[in-house]
């Protein structure tokens, strides 16, 4: 199976302002230095040529061109499974606790 991905680089002159859209992206600063601010969260984060940070889907940036800067964007691949909900943790913590009044193994 095939599937395209697009990249867009951005030519950002100094001072430029750019809003980057929602959704999970790779933001990889390929000359330059930018600025990143994120939606919702205190922290900022500065980009170096080469460095690189990965939006999450539903977080929106504003990226700022420290100074004449290219900054590219690409789909971030979601390689990594999502976590199983937490109820199912609990009965075997419960077992393992002796919460149930059953007994539990003896210290060796």
């Amino acid at each position: 199976m095939k599937t395209d991905t697009l990249t867009v680089d951005l030519n950002m002159p100094h001072k430029a302002l750019q809003v980057i859209p929602q959704g999970a992206l790779r933001l990889v600063c390929r000359e330059g230095s930018v600025w990143i601010t994120l939606d919702h969260e205190q922290r900022d984060v500065v980009l170096q040529p080469g460095e690189v940070f990965t939006t999450r889907p539903q977080q929106r940036a504003i990226a700022y061109a420290l100074q004449a800067s290219v900054l590219r964007l690409e789909p971030a691949l979601c390689a990594r499974r999502a976590a199983a909900p937490r109820w199912r943790w609990w009965p075997q913590r419960l077992r393992r606790s002796g919460a149930h009044g059953g007994a539990t193994p003896a210290a060796a």
